[in-house]
């Protein structure tokens, strides 16, 4: 009886001592994983190369040959295409005159809208909570708007909303109709059209091109054919001066250019020339919008990894039309996948990879570089068996256990070689997802 006692307490001791080392185990290697380890998550990276830039076009002024009293106002927008002997622009004898013409087509959006909303061809076939989505949109659109100070559409905006209201006031039966409305507005609207008189001058277009009103002195002094011949300090004398210190005359009110096309110059630190004939994505960063630009040339100045990029482009709007000299940034590519120090990267039999910790047992797993940062790669996110997978536990700085393997100092070498550098001035933007 005792020695069976003995040794059902010995078994007891050895089973309890055996559970007691596999806790201290694991709590060692958690431990151990925490200040050792990093979890392979999803990341993504995009290249650009930022620098100031200076548009250039085939440009010519455009004047007016009345030289009595009035006030100008223009009958296009900037970026306009306009042809030749098309009116650019008028002068009235008082500002009077140009605030009712912007008053009768206020009230003109206004009762159109007004009607439309009664039309019964509107009304009849119309849902109502459709029409609720819509008035939701439009309101948040507005707001966004007087939020920002963006005010060019706000009254475009504002007559789209009250057309929608109105909409769905008559079609819940809240409004039977606007006659009434209407004809406040009517009345309103032939009061100003009396008080119109003619303007007293007429500005045409000499030729057939795009208009803006927005000159800085430079209109002959850059073109496209002189383009090659611009300096570095060329370039960075119009950037820090943008508006050229130049009397211009009185009676000039804008400029024409003959092409929608526009070239841009400016100077970048890269020892890149890859993307020479490539097309990419260009952003205005200040007012962030975007244009499909293809890199013409790059020339290396001689002065270290300096350069002058050459762009072109096919889009004109009223931002580009009344733009000398804008920062800009070129997006060459966004890059996602799986995120590796360069610290953990090892080699095993002419293979790239890393040691991650599965099971309580270390591991090599293989990846596929996609892109190379300074400090890190990124591997393509795949299935196949032996590779590198989201949330594997990596070792950052594993320690040589098989053969054939390099060390750390070897693998930085190699990884580095084969790394893609971009120049002091380009950025790189990560979010991680």
């Amino acid at each position: 009886m005792r020695f069976r006692r003995l040794r059902d307490f010995l078994i007891y001791v050895i089973i309890f001592g055996c559970i007691f080392a596999i806790v201290l185990s694991q709590i060692y290697l958690t431990l151990s994983a925490d200040s050792d380890t990093e979890d392979a998550t999803l990341f993504t990276t995009s290249k650009t190369l930022s620098f100031t830039g200076v548009i250039i076009r085939d440009e010519s002024l455009v004047y007016s040959s009345y030289i009595g009293d009035g006030v100008l106002t223009y009958d296009i927008d900037d970026g306009s295409r306009v042809s030749n002997g098309s009116s650019i622009a008028k002068i009235y004898n008082s500002y009077t005159q140009i605030y009712n013409r912007h008053e009768i087509e206020k009230l003109e959006e206004e009762i159109e809208a007004l009607e439309k909303a009664q039309d019964n061809g509107t009304t009849d076939y119309v849902q109502p909570e459709f029409i609720s989505t819509q008035i939701s949109e439009q309101y948040k659109e507005l707001i966004a708007d007087i939020k920002t100070q963006d005010l060019e559409d706000l009254n475009s905006e504002r007559v789209e909303l009250l057309k929608l209201m109105s909409i769905l006031n008559v079609s819940s039966n809240v409004e039977s109709d606007y006659t009434d409305r209407i004809s406040v507005l009517t009345e309103k609207l032939n009061s100003l059209e009396v008080s119109l008189v003619n303007a007293v001058a007429t500005i045409s277009a000499s030729s057939s091109g795009y208009f803006t009103s927005v000159v800085d002195g430079y209109e002959s002094d850059l073109t496209t054919d002189g383009i090659s011949d611009l300096t570095v300090d060329d370039i960075n004398a119009i950037i820090a001066s943008p508006q050229k210190d130049v009397t211009l005359s009185s009676n000039v009110i804008g400029k024409l250019f003959s092409d929608y096309t526009w070239q841009m110059v400016g100077v970048i630190y890269t020892d890149d020339r890859y993307f020479v004939n490539e097309s990419f994505e260009l952003t205005f960063t200040s007012v962030g919008k975007t244009y499909t630009v293809t890199v013409e040339s790059i020339t290396a100045t001689g002065n270290g990894n300096e350069a002058i990029i050459v762009l072109s482009c096919d889009q004109m709007d009223e931002t580009v039309a009344a733009s000398r000299v804008v920062d800009v940034e070129i997006l060459f590519g966004s890059y996602s996948g799986i995120k590796v120090s360069r610290s953990a990267i090892r080699f095993q039999n002419g293979q790239k990879g890393v040691y991650v910790i599965s099971g309580g047992q270390t591991e090599f797993r293989l990846i596929d570089v996609i892109y190379e940062g300074d400090d890190y790669v990124l591997s393509a996110v795949t299935s196949e068996d032996g590779y590198l997978s989201l949330y594997d536990s990596v070792l950052l700085d594993p320690v040589a256990t098989t053969e054939g393997q390099t060390t750390s100092e070897d693998t930085e070498d190699e990884t580095e070689d084969s790394s893609e550098e971009y120049d002091d001035t380009g950025q790189e933007d990560e979010d991680n997802n």
